[in-house]
């Protein structure tokens, strides 16, 4: 059946075999999350045929796929360790050490083409991604970067042939795009040299012919608004001002009129489309659109608690995710180990993170218990890890703040030096004592929210910003104090999380961005 049959032990063969037909049956139809059948079961199959390293790579895939966690209690894991592996597993790991032999070989002869170095680039990058490893996975996505690149130049110079640049535009470069949307505070840059060629004008009434049509568009969309939220987060930090500049406020309704038109066109393809597994995906896209929505509102002032206006948008994130994981959920009801593409994660782990109300957060943690075990390049429990952290910060300092308010003026000013005090003395034997206590409020309310009920909300002194994690022996965040260094040190591979909050001056009605970290059990 293969022209080039990579074992001679009738064993391996059967064993190699039956990877493929698992493959084929079981992780090609869920990997691509429904709608990119075609790479998965007819281009890399096709490729494998002449292609060693796409055979072994695409086989090893699925044996993780099919037999999980091969390293549960190791962080970071390794394929070098020898424990508690199954026979899957083993086999996993040796066809991805082959392929990655082979691939370096072929480097080496000239013997590898870009086409299939970039099949085989994203064949990698989903075992890294299975395998935990986070770093290399990063790696290997600027590397196809760079792949693509010299794939267009060579395009461009007609070099290629139609087939060929289809395949390009059409299928691999939306891959990367969609992997750096769910990834976008890693890969925002490397991205945004794909969507020079790939961003389209929504300005205007769209038409949407497919669910794909309709997924690439708000894909496209989603990389502009985080992108624009980055913006509008740098500049609030300069000015201190109370809102953005005017011309970000020009450009967040430019951004508005887009996803609107996206929406308008998606409910009428919707009115066509949405039945049976269709409803999944349709929920899938209409919980990212809510998430767009929340963050083009919020981005334009420094405020935390501006997002309950948009409690029902969290409760529409929520519902739409449930339909969505109950489609793509296997016959006993778990979900497949990982998915290569857009998923519930990032729609819930906003909603976690963003929303105050404590009911809606955990439900949405709830949820994402439920998700792929790993969801693009991240891990959904070390999402989850995090998610409980700025929780239990948010909680845990928000008593401590409305104890202090509870009391007469000069207790409060008593309570919140004490704070003050803690923070300036540092405590190394527990380094999350010093970062999570927080600086003075009060902060303003907005007229809109001050009939709510704040009893059961975190207060807006409370209210702290994930900004990813780091290591020490990686290097240090540009922000981060001489203090928050020195602690550090004492764990030189510990892994950190970052995260910020908005300090408000009463005295000249500015805003300033404080950052804290605390270590990160995994």
């Amino acid at each position: 059946m293969f022209e080039n049959p990579l074992s001679l032990s009738p064993n391996t063969v059967w064993r190699e075999r039956r990877a493929f037909a698992y493959y084929f049956q079981h992780t090609a139809t869920s990997i691509g999350g429904g709608l990119d059948v075609d790479f998965w079961r007819t281009i890399v199959p096709q490729v494998c045929r002449s292609e060693p390293a796409v055979w072994d790579a695409m086989i090893s895939i699925s044996s993780l796929f099919e037999s999980p966690d091969p390293y549960p209690d190791l962080v970071p894991p390794r394929w070098d360790h020898p424990r508690r592996l199954n026979q899957n597993q083993r086999d996993a790991l040796s066809w991805y050490s082959r392929s990655v032999s082979a691939v370096r070989q072929g480097l080496a002869r000239g013997g590898v083409g870009i086409f299939t170095g970039l099949i085989t680039c994203v064949l990698f990058i989903c075992v890294e991604a299975l395998l935990g490893d986070l770093e290399e996975s990063l790696h290997l996505y600027n590397q196809g970067v760079h792949l693509i690149h010299a794939l267009r130049d060579r395009k461009d110079r007609r070099a290629m042939t139609a087939t060929e640049a289809s395949l390009l535009e059409d299928t691999i470069v939306p891959i990367f795009v969609r992997l750096g949307a769910v990834t976008l505070h890693n890969l925002a840059d490397p991205m945004s040299t794909l969507l020079r060629e790939t961003e389209s004008d929504f300005t205007k009434e769209v038409i949407f012919v497919s669910l794909k049509s309709a997924r690439e568009a708000i894909v496209l969309l989603s990389t502009e608004i985080h992108m624009f939220e980055r913006a509008c987060e740098q500049d609030l930090e300069q000015s201190h001002a109370p809102q953005i500049s005017q011309p970000l406020m020009i450009r967040q309704k430019k951004l508005s009129a887009k996803l609107q038109n996206w929406y308008t066109a998606f409910t009428k393809l919707t009115a066509f489309l949405c039945k049976g597994d269709q409803l999944s995906t349709c929920a899938l896209l209409l919980a990212y659109y809510e998430m767009l929505f929340v963050m083009l509102g919020v981005c334009v002032s420094p405020s935390r608690i501006t997002t309950d206006i948009y409690t029902p948008n969290f409760q529409n994130m929520i519902e739409n995710s449930i339909v969505a994981l109950n489609g793509s959920a296997r016959d006993d009801g778990s979900q497949p180990p990982f998915t290569f593409e857009i998923s519930v994660g990032l729609p819930l782990f906003f909603t976690c993170v963003r929303c105050r109300d404590p009911k809606m957060r955990r439900i949405a943690l709830a949820m994402l218990r439920r998700a792929h075990r790993v969801l693009g390049l991240h891990s959904r429990d070390q999402g989850i890890i995090l998610i409980e952290a700025i929780v239990m910060i948010e909680e845990k300092n928000g008593k401590l703040i409305d104890q202090a308010q509870s009391t007469s003026s000069f207790e409060t000013a008593k309570a919140y030096d004490g704070l003050e005090n803690q923070t300036k003395k540092g405590d190394t034997e527990n380094p999350s004592t010093t970062v999570t206590s927080l600086v003075r409020g009060p902060y303003p309310t907005p007229p809109e929210l001050e009939t709510r009920t704040a009893e059961v909300l975190v207060p807006q002194e409370a209210r702290i910003k994930p900004l990813g994690v780091f290591r020490p022996r990686d290097g240090y965040p540009a922000e981060m104090t001489e203090k928050d260094m020195q602690m550090c040190n004492q764990r030189f591979d510990q892994l950190f999380f970052r995260f910020s909050w908005n300090e408000y001056s009463r005295v000249d009605d500015t805003w300033s961005t404080v950052y804290g970290c605390f270590p990160v059990e995994l």
